[in-house]
């Protein structure tokens, strides 16, 4: 794809180097970076000041290309070189040429990619790098060794635990995961066999003929286990359910450490699975004339409940926690992606992480979409027309996230306030850009990362949309660099209020039939807002109005009291919008 110099940001993906006195030093961070997490681009002739652009070019470009490649394919200067020659260009603009490096996101096989001969040297620029919000960062020794963990072949759930017997299991959890195998495959071998080879057909029990051990596998602690034995091995396992659709804290929770239940990742999952694809609200299918109450979104949850749990990596930090809200689902799990987003995303590709405990869920009909899982989940959301599942990555400590939204992809009231300000330009504007000024309408901002997500495109394309939504004066960008968020320009605002009856609603006094409900002019500022742009979040009016955050929710609550707006969602999701049935002004 061509890039649009004058249109680039830096972001997670891109990083614009001056280069003006050869190769840069930094640029081998980068590189490190790009590769240990999702790939990206790196641009040499291009000088950024204050988030602004400018093509230098590269007088020595050839010296510049062969110097990158001799130090590419030097051992002692990167471990290993990802790049191929369809991965460097020369581009031409202004009559200058500037460098194109494309990184691709390393095999886990080749992790770490590191600089110098020692992956956790503590040389400025030596070691083991990644990418974040603010740029290439040094990885700490935990990150470098869950790395070369996660680059083995041998999956680290088959590790057999030594001082761990058959009687640190539960034998409840045993005899009902027997049960369900029996149920759905009652001819299996494997029903009548004595609980030890049972166990050791499953992968919870494993024999080291090289060392002559045989016991319980790590597999075999987390399916079959209690908690306190678990913790044992995994002192930070922790596994956690959460329901929140009203003012409480919590609706409901569950989790491994209560104490009423084994606290084992089999229990857990069909302990919450019920609960969690309880009454959504998906419309049913008639087959033969009989109603199906199971739907593909139903699939999708019981899918990613199954992924959370089969690529958890149980050694690190916080847990595998799923929540439940009214607008949304996120399932978060320990551990980094083995392999790209993209092709999580896009299916086709099986890498579990637990290939034991993936083996024992899909025994008995669970996880059993192998490489698949979130295509599914993807076209089930689709099907349903809400917004795009979110998969992201974070690292230090490494996570992953999945949040399926169910919020219309395009919600009606923001595509009609759009195209009432707009008009016949609004049909004038391709699919990714009208994305890209809803979103910004119904979320209050959109940024390069969010856009990708939503249109599923890269993020040099996804800059290219919102810089020129900018030039036509729909768009404002707020921040500068990695930091820059895109929010309705003013254009929307003053055709709005021309469109009212009465446009000096701050010159107004609301009243109601006491002096409590007298507005002051931060308030009137509120409701102003809400009328312009149909409702407000907590985030909208500080970054909007420049409210603090104690202010914001002080001025809500009191609206709240006296009935000039309603809430609307919970968590992340919350929104307050004008009471329909107040018409006092």
């Amino acid at each position: 794809m061509s890039i649009d110099i004058y249109k680039l940001s830096e972001t997670n993906e891109v990083e614009c180097k001056e280069a003006s006195g050869g190769l840069p030093k930094d640029l081998w961070e980068t590189y490190s970076a790009f590769a240990n997490s999702n790939g990206g681009i790196i641009l040499l002739g291009i000088k950024e000041k204050n988030g602004n652009f400018s093509v230098q070019g590269l007088d020595n470009i050839d010296k510049i290309k062969k110097d990158l490649w001799d130090n590419l394919n030097n051992p002692k200067k990167v471990s290993v070189n990802i790049i191929s020659d369809e991965n460097v260009s020369v581009r031409e603009y202004d009559e200058k040429f500037i460098l194109e490096i494309v990184v691709p996101r390393a095999d886990r096989r080749q992790k770490p990619v590191y600089i110098g001969e020692n992956p956790y040297s503590d040389n400025k620029h030596g070691g083991t790098f990644r990418r974040n919000h603010s740029g290439d960062y040094k990885c700490a020794k935990n990150e470098i060794d869950r790395m070369i963990a996660d680059s083995l072949d041998k999956s680290q759930d088959g590790i057999i635990l030594e001082g761990f017997t058959i009687d640190d299991l539960d034998i409840e959890t045993i005899s009902n995961y027997r049960n369900r195998l029996g149920s759905l495959k009652p001819s299996h071998p494997w029903i009548g066999l004595d609980i030890k080879t049972f166990l050791y057909r499953l992968g919870a029990y494993g024999k080291d003929r090289t060392r002559g051990i045989e016991g319980v596998t790590a597999a075999g602690l987390l399916m079959f286990g209690q908690e306190r034995e678990i913790l044992e091995e995994f002192p930070k396992y922790f596994l956690d359910y959460r329901e929140k659709f009203t003012e409480n804290r919590w609706d409901y929770r569950t989790n491994s450490a209560e104490g009423t239940w084994s606290g084992n990742i089999y229990d857990f999952y069909f302990k919450i699975i019920n609960r969690i694809t309880d009454n959504l609200n998906v419309p049913f299918k008639l087959i033969n004339g009989i109603r199906q109450e199971d739907t593909r979104v139903h699939d999708a949850i019981r899918e990613a409940v199954a992924n959370a749990i089969i690529h958890a990596d149980y050694s690190l930090e916080r847990g595998i926690v799923i929540e439940r809200q009214n607008t949304y689902f996120k399932f978060s799990n320990p551990g980094s992606l083995r392999i790209s987003i993209e092709e999580a995303m896009n299916g086709g590709i099986s890498d579990p992480r637990n290939v034991n405990i993936f083996k024992m869920f899909n025994l008995i009909g669970v996880g059993e979409r192998a490489g698949s899982g979130l295509e599914n989940i993807r076209k089930a959301w689709k099907e349903q027309e809400w917004e795009t599942p979110n998969l992201n990555e974070t690292y230090n400590p490494d996570r992953v996230e999945l949040i399926l939204s169910t919020n219309s992809l395009l919600p009606k009231e923001s595509v009609d306030f759009i195209k009432n300000i707009l008009g016949d330009e609004y049909n004038n504007l391709d699919k990714d850009e009208k994305m890209a000024l809803v979103t910004a309408h119904h979320e209050g901002n959109i940024n390069n990362r969010r856009l990708q997500i939503l249109i599923d495109n890269n993020s040099i394309y996804s800059n290219k949309i919102l810089s020129n939504l900018v030039k036509m004066e729909y768009l404002e960008s707020k921040g500068k660099a990695r930091g820059t968020k895109y929010i309705l320009s003013k254009k929307f605002d003053s055709k709005s209020l021309n469109n009212k009856n009465n446009n000096n609603i701050k010159e107004k006094i609301y009243k109601n039939n006491n002096d409590s409900n007298i507005l002051t002019s931060d308030e009137i500022k509120i409701i102003e807002f809400i009328e312009n742009k149909g409702y407000i979040t907590n985030a909208m009016a500080r970054e909007n109005l420049g409210f603090g955050s104690t202010k914001v929710k002080k001025i809500f609550n009191k609206l709240m009291n006296i009935e000039k707006i309603n809430k609307e969602g919970n968590g992340p999701q919350t929104r307050y919008i004008l009471n329909k049935n107040n018409s006092d002004r």
